[in-house]
């Protein structure tokens, strides 16, 4: 079988962590179908994106392009093809779409050329991806599965009074199968009138982290990893680490960055927490499994999630989870491996912590480990997704 994969996110040099959910999945896939052929079809990803609000990226975006070549890369177990294109705002002549457009249709025809015919494409975001998709199937009558990440969906350039712009419609209603990574999703995308026919959770590599069954040594450490946006509620969470009494040697990390850093840091210096937090600063994704195994518990205080990719990193790696009900949450907590509050509550985050400070010596690793396991493991998550292409295909 050969199988196309179009995502509208993907991980490149400006933005090592974008879309990097869909390269860990389609890398789960190649690895539980080896015999298949497994193609993305990219054009270049955050490293051709122009930005009006910042020059400098936007010089970045055309340097990049003034130098980049159309080609193969052979990754672990799959290939990938670009095409490079720029894109900028949606707002804006729809965002470079017509290009991206063009840009997949050479990928596609270039896997087709080396492989032969393509059975199915897997796009991941209803736009661009979706909608590329939608029109390559009119072109070749190839089937398409969507799966959705938006966070939140969808967002405002894809909301026209209130309703699914015709593109992102379009994405949704051509699909042989649309799929949500968590329930909260899935029901959002069912609210607005458009068709999701499956939840498949995202993916994480279980070879990538690993459980001790020692404790990880003092002083207790709190955990949140995350761009530094006011989506991550990175503010709530450290009004409620202020609130929360906790032993003055107790630490809260806070991996990641954004346009919130400058705020955020002056709202720990007016909170009297200079000395008990730690900045980390942006994370490569190789470094996520160590930073893992050196906390005791993670915390993630979203305002809203679509799913929670490092809680599900959490808990592979056997540390108990504190995350507020904002969606995908919903879909990785359990009584069984952490705790859930409102989204946006300083006091009963607060109060969590506390909690969970006190008794996190009561959750086990293996255990929690083998919760994740079950659930968002290569293994389980590919053996989902080959199950859906094969009966989308079986239906045709």
């Amino acid at each position: 079988m050969n199988l196309f994969v179009l995502p509208s996110w993907y991980p490149s040099a400006a933005q090592p962590v974008a879309g990097l959910f869909v390269r860990e999945q389609v890398a789960a896939v190649a690895h539980q179908r080896p015999a298949w052929n497994v193609v993305v079809g990219h054009w270049g990803g955050h490293d051709g994106a122009l930005s009006l609000r910042d020059a400098g990226a936007s010089l970045r975006a055309l340097r990049w392009r003034a130098a980049a070549s159309s080609g193969w890369h052979e990754a672990a177990g799959w290939h990938e093809m670009l095409t490079p294109k720029l894109s900028w705002t949606l707002g804006l002549a729809g965002g470079g779409a017509a290009g991206l457009l063009s840009a997949s249709r050479r990928n596609l025809q270039a896997t087709q050329q080396r492989f032969g015919a393509v059975s199915l494409i897997h796009a991941h975001v209803g736009f661009p991806a979706g909608w590329i998709a939608s029109r390559l199937a009119a072109e070749t009558s190839l089937p398409y599965v969507l799966t959705e990440h938006m966070s939140p969906f969808p967002t405002a350039a894809l909301l026209r009074d209130s309703r699914p712009t015709p593109a992102l419609r379009q994405a949704f209603d051509n699909a042989a199968a649309t799929v949500a990574v968590s329930p909260a999703l899935a029901a959002r995308i069912r609210s607005l009138g458009l068709p999701c026919s499956d939840v498949i959770a995202n993916v994480v590599d279980e070879t990538r982290f690993v459980v001790s069954t020692r404790p990880a040594p003092e002083p207790f450490v709190w955990l949140t990893l995350g761009a530094l946006t006011a989506q991550k509620g990175v503010d709530v969470l450290l009004r409620a680490f202020a609130a929360a009494a906790l032993p003055p040697q107790v630490e809260l990390h806070v991996a990641g960055d954004g346009p919130q850093r400058a705020a955020l840091h002056a709202l720990a210096d007016e909170l009297r927490l200079a000395g008990r937090v730690r900045w980390l600063g942006a994370i490569a994704p190789a470094a996520v499994p160590a930073l893992m195994a050196s906390c005791h518990a993670f915390v993630l205080a979203s305002r809203h999630e679509t799913f929670g990719v490092v809680l599900a990193e959490a808990l592979m790696s056997g540390k108990p989870l504190l995350a507020t009900r904002c969606g995908g949450p919903e879909f990785i907590v359990t009584g069984g491996n952490g705790r859930l509050v409102p989204p946006g509550d300083v006091q009963a985050l607060a109060v969590a912590m506390q909690q969970m400070h006190a008794g996190a010596s009561a959750f086990d690793p293996v255990t929690l480990r083998n919760d994740a396991l079950l659930r968002f493991s290569r293994g389980a998550v590919a053996g989902q997704l080959v199950a859906l292409y094969e009966r989308v295909l079986a239906s045709r």
